[in-house]
């Protein structure tokens, strides 16, 4: 290369870093005003997806049959898996048993493994969600 050309890429290179460096920056500060009920929302939402209320959920079911027979085995999982929630549900024709809402399917396997010990017949299973 000749001198000329390296006199022209130098020349070139300082002008653009100096040009570069001489930018114009804008500065602006912003405020906004929220809605204390904005996050009361927030909370009961995280809440519900917690509960798995929101979104899909895993459930362990441990009794399908009559009334009775379904009011016997609830009172027995709500007085030995206090950590669970405990419902009966009704499906034609039958009343079921269902401990838990779990947000995934790992963390009901889990629950299954301790609620096996006493319902060998245990599984879980992921509800339809149903419009209330």
């Amino acid at each position: 290369m000749s001198r000329l050309t390296n006199f022209k890429i130098i020349t070139t290179l300082l002008f653009t870093l100096l040009l570069s460096s001489k930018g114009i920056a804008q500065e602006a500060t912003v405020t906004f005003e929220q809605d204390d009920r904005i996050e009361q929302l927030l909370k009961e939402r995280k809440r519900l997806l917690k509960n798995g209320e929101l979104k899909g959920y895993y459930s362990i079911q441990v009794f399908s049959g009559e009334i009775s027979g379904a009011q016997k085995i609830l009172k027995n999982c709500k007085s030995m898996f206090t950590d669970y929630k405990s419902q009966i549900e009704y499906q034609t024709p039958n009343y079921k048993v269902w401990i838990g809402k779990f947000r995934n399917q790992l963390d009901a396997d889990r629950a299954l493994m301790n609620i096996s010990t006493e319902y060998e017949g245990a599984f879980v299973f992921k509800p339809k969600n149903k419009m209330k």
